[in-house]
């Protein structure tokens, strides 16, 4: 009825042929994990894993930081670090908090810009490498001035990757399960945000290079798993059913006529 109505008022005839509409596999989990996208599928939990380990993790080391004198915190704070038990985070300690919340801003503004300039597949990998290098950069302790700069490009680094992951996820499955497969994959990688947290908070109290050597291992598997995605979204045109987007070269949106 809606093809008809809008034949008639552009007074065009219907075109010939059925219309068929498959809705048989219209936001199925199963059809995330199908033959043809389980590798890809696979591959972005254990990117989205990861992210949100760092992303969640990272949130919690700086108090854990200045809270276990790691870097000799305190008394760059000037105050004296009690070793018995714990401390209650000062206003000076709470500033600093803030402005490592408030670099994630520029995090994802730098995603967006690289992600258009590098495409899709190139930032990730450059991002992840950017926050390995940042992490082993936090593991040698060169200075309270050193470690804050260290873990502040840790957060612009991460928030930066994670704005590309949210970008280039959408657009690499097809619109039938396209909604399905990010809330799958938010979903899973919230594991890694509860295994973060978990994780980094027991280390820190022992020993806060520990922490950062878990930053560094995944990071190590994070800039693997980037070099295994196969697919570039840049200017490319989002595929609708599985049958466009298994095995088809995709058109560029400077070469579509559309």
């Amino acid at each position: 009825q809606v093809c008809k109505k809008i034949c008639k008022r552009n007074r065009r005839s219907m075109p010939r042929g059925e219309l068929k509409v498959s809705i048989e596999e219209r936001g199925k989990m199963s059809a995330v994990f199908a033959p043809d996208l389980l590798r890809h599928t696979v591959i972005l939990i254990l990117i989205f894993f990861i992210n949100m380990y760092h992303v969640f993790a990272i949130v919690i080391l700086l108090p854990d930081v200045l809270l276990t004198n790691y870097c000799s915190a305190a008394s760059f704070l000037g105050k004296e670090f009690n070793a018995k038990g714990c401390e209650i985070l000062s206003k000076g300690d709470y500033e600093m908090l803030l402005v490592s919340a408030i670099l994630c801003v520029p995090g994802f503004f730098l995603g967006t810009i690289v992600v258009e300039k590098l495409g899709r597949k190139k930032s990730f990998t450059i991002t992840s490498l950017v926050q390995l290098v940042c992490f082993c950069m936090a593991l040698p302790c060169w200075g309270m001035w050193f470690l804050y700069i260290a873990l502040a490009a840790m957060i612009i680094a991460s928030t930066t990757f994670n704005q590309i992951l949210w970008i280039y996820t959408p657009e690499s499955y097809p619109t039938y399960i396209r909604n399905t497969a990010v809330g799958t994959l938010n979903a899973l990688g919230k594991l890694g945000a509860a295994s973060g947290t978990f994780i980094i908070e027991t280390l820190d109290a022992r020993d806060i290079r520990g922490s950062i050597g878990t930053f560094i291992a995944l990071g190590c598997v994070l800039f693997a798993a980037t070099l295994f995605l196969t697919k570039e979204t840049k200017n490319q045109v989002l595929q609708d059913t599985r049958e466009q987007q298994a095995g088809l070269t995709y058109a560029t949106l400077q070469n579509s006529n559309i």
